[in-house]
Formats: C-alpha cells, sequence, structure tokens
C-alpha cells in the first residue's frame, strides 16, 4: 500500500461542479514549479488553523499505467483542487478537464510520477499548494466550492456528460448534483452518496486511493 506524501499540514475548502461542452472555459496555465518544504499563500490574509490530517491508504488493486483522481478540494477563499497520479507508471495530465458548472478548465502537458500530486488555485483569496506537490501557475477559474455543498469532477475529454469520460468525483454536503449521476454510472460514485460538510468547512481530503466512495473522503 502507498502512502499519500503530499497532503500532509494543509489548509483544506471544498467544491462543484457539472456542465455542457459549450459552456465557458479557462486558459491552461503555461508553467509550474514545485512547492517548498512549507506552504505559502498568495494573500496576507491570516489562515485558519486544521488539525493534522489523516494518513491515507492505498488500495492494494491500483492498476499499471498512469492514473488520476481527485484527492483534496479546499473550500470557500482557501479555493483548490489537488490531483494524484494513483497509477503504476507516469503520465501526463495534458487534455484533461476539471469542472464545475459552468466553468471548466483544461490541465497543460505536465507528467506526474507515481504517487506525485499536482495543484491548481481555483480562485480563492489564498493559496496554499500542499508540500513537495507540483504547483500549477495561474489560476483555474471554477471557483469559489461553496463548504456547505458542491461537487467536482475530473475528466479525460471535454464530454462532461459521458460516464466513459468522467475519471474521478466528489460532491459534499447533499446529493444528486449535476454529474453524480454521470458518475454513478461510471462506477466511481454511489447513488445518493456526499462527504458530510458544513458551510464553515474548510476542505475535504482522501484518506483512501483513488477515492470512490464518501467513506473514503474527510472534511474539515
Amino acid at each position: 500500500m502507498r502512502k499519500l506524501t503530499s497532503l500532509t499540514a494543509l489548509i483544506l475548502t471544498m467544491a462543484a461542479c457539472g456542465g455542457t461542452a459549450t459552456d465557458t472555459t479557462t486558459a491552461t496555465a503555461p508553467s509550474v514549479t514545485t512547492a517548498p518544504a512549507g506552504a505559502t499563500t498568495t494573500s496576507a490574509q491570516s489562515t485558519p488553523t486544521t488539525s493534522a490530517t489523516p494518513e491515507a491508504t492505498t488500495s492494494p488493486n491500483v492498476s499499471s499505467g498512469a492514473k488520476f483522481a481527485i484527492t483534496m478540494v479546499s473550500l470557500g477563499v482557501l479555493g483548490k483542487v489537488v490531483i494524484q497520479n494513483v497509477g503504476g507508471d507516469a503520465g501526463s495530465i495534458g487534455g484533461l478537464w476539471l469542472c464545475q458548472r459552468p466553468s471548466y478548465y483544461e490541465f497543460p502537458d505536465i507528467v506526474l510520477q507515481p504517487g506525485e500530486s499536482a495543484a491548481v488555485s481555483v480562485g480563492g483569496d489564498i493559496f496554499v499548494p500542499p508540500p513537495d506537490s507540483v504547483v500549477i501557475e495561474g489560476i483555474a477559474a471554477i471557483g469559489p466550492f461553496d463548504p456547505a455543498s458542491g461537487e467536482v469532477g475530473l475528466y479525460s475529454e471535454r464530454a462532461f456528460d459521458s460516464s466513459s469520460a468522467i475519471l474521478s468525483y466528489v460532491e459534499w454536503g447533499n446529493s444528486g448534483h449535476g454529474r453524480s449521476a454521470t458518475a454513478v454510472s461510471a462506477g466511481i460514485w454511489p447513488d445518493g452518496g456526499f462527504v458530510p460538510t458544513s458551510a464553515d468547512s474548510g476542505a475535504i481530503l482522501a484518506t483512501t486511493i483513488p477515492p470512490t466512495d464518501p467513506t473514503h473522503w474527510i472534511g474539515g
């Protein structure tokens, strides 16, 4: 089993997803850097403290090849999404799409090694990338994410109602969001499932990799 190494000591937040192929998209980011050992912010605004995050576990049946999943969603002013290569080989996230209706973001061509994560801001006031993650410069302007209720999905192509295109999905606060039925049809989310959150929640974090069920997530 492989431990999630890139998501410790973080400030967390949450989001929403869905749409059609005619919705607006945001420009892809041109470059990446690697976050320093201590996370920094893009704002002088103070951030709330959080308790230590739990250790993530990896499903024993992870197949070889590159495979990507959403592993953290920060909510409200801290808006960001973290995706991880949960497969056995290196692969590029170029051409993958992140979505929250009605806006969508296409990832640039960045190669992630097995277990490696990439973080992108979704337009919150503060961006705190996880230590040792690849940081995607610029903003995926699909936020903000409502802490009380929302969803976000990761797609292999710009076909947001396709169960064969959706790769990873999470919804929180309540069920029945715009693309939950697509995720259920794809077998990556249970019908009626959601991660419990409140209006004061700062983030949701995956504790089982890859996460495919609300019990694989914790809110904070």
